[in-house]
């Protein structure tokens, strides 16, 4: 009896580390998640954002590089938008390049965490284009047997910042000729009222 007892216990035992250890992410979850990092990429340069949807979890979230948070593709998609379309839009396209520093750390089967860095070159209206180099987190996690992100963060560098350099570069040439319109238009107004005190 206690022969049969430990002979089931060991059955019981081999059964439970083989279902562990097939469940431990392997090789095939990395070369998954360089997939998952490839076509999010693709998709965003693109700016075809119902090619992200599938990639994406549930209770998504990104923080872009000017401090902003959205809970949604939808919210990201019109935070977009209201950069590159528009009379007042200052953007004409971003292209992001991200590298993973190293694997996936996994804190469970199927919930990881990766960070890397990211160049991201700005194409602005003006003919103006800037790149920066920026940093990235992402928490991925395993649905229904695909990996998809479900937090991503991006950081870049406040005090040498080409992009808001640009920005505000091109808000000074906004401002400079607002200022030369402004001073011929009142050269011109003065003028007439001159001209019109003359002929009066």
């Amino acid at each position: 009896m206690k022969k049969y007892a430990g002979f089931v216990f060991c059955l019981i035992l081999n059964l439970f580390i083989s279902v562990s250890y097939s469940q431990t992410p392997t090789e095939t979850d990395h070369e998954s998640l360089r997939e998952l990092l490839k076509k999010t990429t693709e998709a965003m340069n693109e700016q075809k954002f119902d090619d992200l949807r599938p990639y994406l979890a549930d209770k998504f979230s990104i923080i872009t590089l000017d401090n902003n948070k959205f809970n949604s593709l939808d919210e990201f998609k019109a935070y977009w938008d209201k950069m590159f379309k528009g009379d007042k839009a200052k953007l004409k396209s971003i292209t992001i390049t991200p590298i993973a520093d190293e694997k996936t750390d996994f804190l469970a089967d199927n919930v990881g965490i990766v960070d890397g860095t990211a160049e991201q070159t700005y194409h602005f209206t003006d003919g103006d284009v800037r790149t920066i180099d920026t940093r990235w987190t992402a928490v991925v996690s395993k649905e229904q047997n695909q990996w998809k992100i479900v937090k991503i963060h991006f950081s870049g560098d406040i005090l040498d910042n080409p992009v808001l350099s640009a920005l505000k570069n091109s808000l000074y040439k906004v401002a400079v000729g607002a200022a030369l319109a402004g001073f011929v238009l009142g050269w011109v107004l003065a003028k007439m009222m001159r001209h019109s005190k003359a002929t009066a």
